[in-house]
């Protein structure tokens, strides 16, 4: 008897442990279309906080870049992300790139886009990679 209840105990513990709940995990800041249709260029940096809320990654290194990132797994599922980088020139939004973009307004016409043509720019070596060249000529 003792044998028997040893043998069920131990494939009942191992049928159970693949019954584990798995939650949903949030991370980040939700952004809606609502949100980013209320975006303006010229926008100052206070004003687009109190639309979209504070920016999860604020670069110190960049400080007119602000993103906002938003992850949501389900149950164990895959990983759905959404991205939001809005840009600033001159204490003003000046864009936005990411999975989000403006919806137009009903009843406003698209405004033509000029498009400036700029000629390459001569880029001069750096010191590293003249020293990086003269030692694969040597030893190449």
């Amino acid at each position: 008897m003792g044998k028997h209840l040893i043998i069920i105990t131990y494939f009942a513990s191992l049928f159970l442990t693949g019954c584990v709940y798995k939650i949903d995990i949030q991370q980040g800041n939700i952004v809606t279309q609502s949100q980013v249709d209320q975006l303006k260029p010229g926008m100052n940096p206070d004003q687009v906080r109190y639309v979209m809320g504070t920016p999860l990654l604020m670069d110190p290194f960049h400080p007119n870049r602000w993103d906002y990132v938003y992850s949501y797994q389900k149950g164990g599922r895959a990983m759905e992300l959404q991205h939001l980088t809005l840009l600033f020139r001159d204490q003003q939004l000046a864009g936005l790139q990411g999975d989000f973009h403006p919806q137009p307004k009903p009843g406003l016409e698209k405004p033509e886009i000029e498009t400036v043509n700029v000629p390459p720019r001569k880029i001069e070596r750096g010191i590293f990679q003249i020293i990086g060249d003269f030692f694969r000529w040597m030893f190449g």
